[in-house]
């Protein structure tokens, strides 16, 4: 446990640090620059913020395009800004599949307490009470994974929800005569303005509290969290905003005996001072990106300029006279009040001989110095070649294709067209390659996960309680739908045994049907149920003729999702039921309706089409 004198010191320094930075301008109060709270806080907010261009839409990278190109005009850097085109989204979504590949329910399993009202009812709470996310595995699969892409050295712990305070002994505590709704919760790098590794954490809040500026109150005064091993304190500024005083509230006494906050973490590197510092496995893609992103903005502005090309024409020189009987010279009056524009040509110098209609006007020869015959056209139009478009383009793709080889959304074999060009040592590679990718990436985002079943379940119902345990996932199926059908099909004519091609089949059926909840909870009901699922006809045929396969088992191997649909038709809670119960029910329909020929049947079947008798 932290003493309180020891938090209002470690306030105190935040506050040195940082009070120049947040000042009071027209009626608010705004950030003017990064805080140095300590080493390692400015190079973690500035690589949120690098992350996020490319992560988040609708944001425009001021600093990226802050420094304008040798020859950019004024109007080009408008032209861009006002006409911002994000191209390097996609990248920070499909890395997110790439990275999520082990929440897929199949990779990883959860071990729930059993015994006790409490095992029972956390469960139900971790399960179905969980703000906005409904569950904590919804939590973490909705939004875990682009936290720690975006922010690897935030923190994630807990608030209470519904806090209610009431007096003991003259003291404000939290009441404690329910039970407590632990809630998860998040807090940005540029929030975590001091910390010490497994001791303590001050976090300060988006909240605002009234305080004085003048003669006036504004809701502009800090609000901070501290977090300790005991405790969590509020921390709230009051009396006037220059003053810097604040009040400090024990909202929480959690006594875990832990320190119920996790760094999201990302590659680790230790720092000079003995601290470690995350990088995101997305940041470092972000120099590629940020090329990638420029330059496609560049093509944009050179395609209007190709798109609105610059018309010439043959002009005459201006003959305006002003009031003063002056006549315009290179289109500008030399007078007694100084050198003045001719409002005709407006500088030019000339006027353009076009109609009302836009038609260009020639003058008939008149002369040996008359007429348009020096020039072969009298217009024409002026535009930028192309070869810069496609040089463009092409740098932009280029540094795009790079940053998504890093991140292993494509690999090697990604140009390759067709399976038969792509090696099998290829491919080998390239499966390891993302394997080490994304293997420690996903033990992290199962950290954060174990980490608030821990801190719910013993916030909720004492430190002693064992709540429920992760089984990590330690294999990950990067193919498609077609690559295990392809599998399939060269197990089957290579003759392996019939249990290689029955683990293909299953995981054939779990990828495909994995986000179809009905179909994929039929699909497991035949799996369990149908015995000879992966073998061929004439396998099948041939262990009929050996009595080693029911007659049943064949019908229910021919018409399994028949018999399904007509058992779900009889009870529509069949799904509901257990997989047990599903089975047997399965099973019965199959025998029931199997005919009592058609062992004789399916024998001679064998007999012609596989023996050829």
């Amino acid at each position: 446990m932290i003493e309180l004198s020891k938090i209002q010191s470690i306030v105190k320094d935040a506050i040195e640090a940082s009070k120049e930075f947040y000042v009071f301008e027209s009626g608010t109060a705004i950030w003017k620059d990064i805080p140095n709270y300590y080493d390692g806080y400015v190079e973690a907010v500035k690589q949120k913020n690098r992350i996020e261009t490319h992560a988040e839409v609708g944001k425009f990278p001021e600093m990226l395009f802050k420094h304008r190109a040798p020859n950019q005009s004024d109007k080009e850097n408008e032209y861009i800004e006002n006409n911002y085109k994000n191209t390097t989204h996609p990248a920070f979504v499909d890395y997110l599949s790439v990275v999520s590949r082990g929440l897929n329910d199949h990779n990883w399993e959860i071990i729930y307490p059993e015994g006790g009202n409490d095992s029972e009812d956390y469960k139900q709470y971790v399960n179905k009470e969980i703000d906005v996310f409904n569950s904590v595995e919804g939590y973490v699969k909705e939004i875990v994974p682009t936290l720690r892409g975006i922010d690897a050295n935030g923190v994630s712990t807990f608030k209470l929800k519904d806090v209610s305070l009431v007096e003991v002994d003259g003291e404000m505590v939290v009441d404690d005569t329910n039970k407590f709704e632990p809630q998860p919760m998040y807090y940005g790098c540029e929030s975590v303005v001091a910390w010490k590794w497994n001791t303590y954490g001050l976090f300060e809040s988006h909240e605002r509290s009234m305080v004085m500026y003048g003669t006036k109150q504004y809701e502009i005064g800090r609000v901070f969290y501290f977090y300790d091993n005991t405790n969590i304190w509020k921390v709230e500024q009051v009396g006037k905003f220059i003053d810097h005083t604040f009040n400090y509230t024990l909202i929480f006494k959690h006594e875990l005996g832990m320190f119920p906050c996790k760094k999201l973490k990302g590659v680790p590197k230790i720092r000079k001072n003995g601290e470690i510092y995350y990088t995101s496995r997305f940041y470092y893609a972000v120099d590629l990106l940020d090329w990638s992103l420029l330059y496609s903005n560049y093509l944009n502005a050179q395609i209007a300029n190709v798109c609105f090309p610059m018309r010439w024409a043959v002009g005459d020189d201006c003959d305006f006279t002003n009031s003063e009987g002056i006549q315009c010279h290179d289109g500008y009056f030399m007078g007694e009040h100084g050198k003045l524009e001719c409002p005709k040509c407006h500088g030019s110098g000339q006027m353009p001989r076009f109609s009302s209609m836009g038609t260009y006007l020639l003058r008939g020869a008149e002369g040996m110095d008359k007429g348009d015959t020096a020039f072969s056209v009298p217009m024409g139009y002026v535009s930028p070649s192309t070869e810069t478009l496609s040089f463009t383009k092409e740098t932009a793709k280029e540094y795009f294709e790079q940053a998504k080889s890093m991140l292993h959304i494509h690999t090697s074999n990604s140009n390759v067209k067709g399976s038969e060009d792509m090696t099998a040592t290829g491919m080998s590679i390239d499966m390891k390659a993302m394997y080490a990718f994304v293997l420690p990436d996903s033990d992290q985002t199962f950290d954060i996960f174990q980490f608030q079943l821990d801190v719910i379940g013993k916030v909720r119902y004492g430190k002693d309680f064992e709540g429920a345990k992760l089984v990590y996932p330690k294999s990950f199926d990067f193919r498609t739908d077609a690559d295990v059908l392809e599998d399939i099909k060269i197990a089957r004519e290579a003759k392996l045994p019939t249990h290689v091609i029955s683990s293909l089949v299953h995981q054939y059926l779990r990828n495909r049907f994995y986000s179809e909840q009905s179909t994929n909870t039929v699909s497991e009901i035949i799996e369990a149920a149908d015995r000879i699922l992966t073998l061929s006809n004439e396998e099948i045929i041939q262990r009929k003729t050996l009595n080693t396969v029911e007659a049943w088992e064949m019908v229910l191997h021919d018409s399994a999702f028949k018999l399904v649909n007509d058992l779900i038709g009889e009870d529509p809670n069949f799904l509901r039921l257990e997989i047990d119960e599903q089975v047997n029910r399965l099973k019965e329909r199959a025998i029931a309706t199997t005919p009592k020929d058609l062992a004789v049947t399916r024998a001679n079947d064998f007999a012609n089409r596989v023996l050829g008798q």
